[in-house]
């Protein structure tokens, strides 16, 4: 190699800077906004299929939105595995600490196999988002966008705490009390009429199924909702009562930036992605990512127009193992676009979709409707398959002489979606490994006004990072999570405190006694608290105060965890 090209090679590795190895910029220039958009549980393969399958319909159409963005991959990990949950990876996502299984934005417990340092004094801590952090340290507004219920794992993370992603009931108060300033997406069955009066009270709109209130509603915070739990997969939803997760971005997108100086943070989920997968349903994870794809466009076109926003993409974890090709597809190689790709795109209806056709229809309609949506002419094993399966209502077999269990060909089921997908899976050329989580690299692709992108392969910690440092928050969750969310114990230290309530159930609140006479009363999963004596409390006439933040009752450690300034606050009242 001459001198001209040493230098050559040199000056290059230097451009590269920092980005080279750490997969951050050197330079990452302050944004107003941050939308970080998460297609949950998407594996490369997936966005492969999506790609094929709009190509196959549109010739033209070879790239996705989020393809001029692509930017490296991500290794997504929990503190104790390098295969993830949803709720710890997008936890550390927005906390900046990988977390368990199961745990959202919470600190984990330590393991004698944890791939990251932990602290077993910290566990079971409530951590700090950058969600929140935007919102308490620099008056950001906050969205979340998504097509399951808002309790789940995702959105969950950003806005809430708990060592158990199942605990709704835990979950749905703190992110009411937040608030969220925007929500859109399903979950209207944990709305109770308490959490109702507490968004109103907060100058919160909230619409319940009703699309064109959605649309025609021109304030500025607003919880709108399309069903009791998620919303129905792209494909199979109505447009005239379900909006689409593009439409949702768009008004999110609207309502956040109406009359607002200080920015937003938004998160936007493709939730059922990772649902599909997970069904090992085709079908859905190629439409759910094209429907996602779309929502990129809207994100993006406003990023340009609005040249203060960062956009960031990226699943939290991969999921089935699909791969485009199987075994039992010979001569793989010489297989046409037409034989890989044809069937799968003239399906009309998800697995979920045709399982619902299904119970609606008598059961003599079966095989017409599976050739009308699906292309697909059941043989005899198929339809054996469908009247064995315990939630197919119109079976002429009866109930308890259902087989109802997992067969060598994985044909029967309990579950009728499920065995769509196995019939879809027969007559399609994709293959599957599992109908869990895997551990691939998952895509990253982002967009920065002045280019300041990670790039090439970037820990999830290190997505953490790079969106703290869009708002200059360079190492300040941590401190943060300190003084939101500090034991009661040690906020307490000279006081005398109980827990009232029963046990085993959510308690009524945190006592503590101030005086001989005065008690103060903390309420959990919100930032309410109360000072009176037992005879004020009695006859109502308590103070009422609000804290900076929710206090997060968490049973493993009998703790409320809580905002460290609440005495100087009540002090200075």
């Amino acid at each position: 190699m001459n001198i001209k090209s040493i230098l050559l090679s040199v000056a290059l590795l230097l451009s590269f800077g920092n980005t080279l190895y750490a997969g951050l910029p050197e330079k990452v220039a302050p944004v107003k906004n941050i939308i970080v958009m998460i297609p949950d549980g998407t594996s490369l393969s997936t966005i492969s299929l999506a790609r094929w399958y709009q190509r196959y319909l549109n010739k033209e159409a070879k790239h996705l939105n989020m393809d001029p963005l692509i930017s490296g991959t991500v290794v997504t990990f929990s503190s104790d595995a390098p295969i993830g949950d949803s709720a710890p990876t997008t936890s550390c996502y927005m906390t900046g600490m990988p977390s368990q299984t199961g745990f959202v934005a919470t600190y984990p417990e330590a393991t004698d196999h944890d791939l990251i340092p932990v602290d077993p004094k910290r566990a079971f801590q409530p951590m700090a988002t950058i969600l929140e952090a935007g919102k308490w340290l620099l008056n950001k507004r906050s969205g979340l966008v998504v097509t399951c219920e808002f309790t789940h794992a995702t959105p969950a993370d950003c806005a809430a705490h708990s060592y158990r992603r199942s605990r709704r009931d835990w979950i749905a108060p703190q992110m009411v009390h937040l608030p969220v300033d925007v929500m859109l997406g399903g979950g209207t069955a944990f709305i109770t009429p308490k959490l109702a009066q507490a968004l109103k009270e907060q100058n919160i709109t909230y619409i319940e199924k009703d699309l064109s209130a959605m649309r025609a509603f021109e304030g500025e915070k607003l919880w709108a909702l399309f069903s009791d739990y998620a919303l129905p997969y792209d494909l199979d939803r109505n447009p005239q009562k379900v909006p689409s997760l593009a439409e949702m971005t768009q008004k999110a997108l609207s309502l956040l930036d109406r009359n607002n100086k200080e920015g937003f943070f938004l998160m936007v989920e493709g939730s059922k992605v990772d649902w599909a997968a997970h069904a090992n349903d085709p079908v859905g994870m190629a439409t759910e990512m094209l429907a996602f794809d779309k929502a990129v466009k809207v994100a993006l076109d406003f990023a340009q127009k609005d040249k203060n926003t960062a956009i960031i993409i990226l699943s939290d974890h991969g999921n089935s193992g699909m791969s485009i090709g199987l075994q039992r597809l010979k001569k793989y190689d010489k297989a046409s676009e037409k034989e890989l790709f044809g069937h799968l795109t003239s399906i009309q209806k998800t697995a979920e979709g045709m399982a619902q056709l299904l119970n609606q229809t008598q059961r003599e309609q079966a095989q017409e409707l599976f050739e009308q949506y699906a292309q697909i002419s059941l043989n005899q094993e198929d339809l054996e398959a469908l009247f064995h399966c315990k939630s197919y209502k119109n079976s002429p077999i009866p109930l308890e002489e259902r087989k109802g269990i997992s067969t060598e060909k994985g044909l029967y089921s309990q579950d009728l979606s499920s065995v769509i997908c196995a019939i879809y899976k027969k007559y399609l050329p994709f293959g599957f490994t599992t109908h869990g989580h895997t551990g691939e690299e998952v895509l990253l692709a982002s967009y920065h006004p002045e280019n300041h992108r990670p790039t090439g392969m970037v820990l999830n910690t290190e997505i953490n990072e790079y969106l703290c440092r869009l708002w200059g928050l360079e190492n300040r969750l941590p401190q943060l999570t300190d003084e939101a969310y500090a034991p009661h114990s040690k906020v307490f230290a000279n006081y005398t405190t109980s827990i009232k309530g029963e046990s085993n159930k959510i308690p009524q609140y945190l006592e503590v006694k101030l005086t001989k006479k005065k008690k103060l009363r903390i309420y959990p999963f919100t930032p309410n608290m109360e000072v009176g004596t037992d005879k004020e409390f009695q006859q109502g006439t308590a103070k009422k105060f609000r804290a900076p933040n929710n206090a997060i009752w968490v049973d493993k450690t009998e703790t409320f965890y809580l905002n460290n300034r609440i005495l100087q606050i009540i002090s200075a009242r």
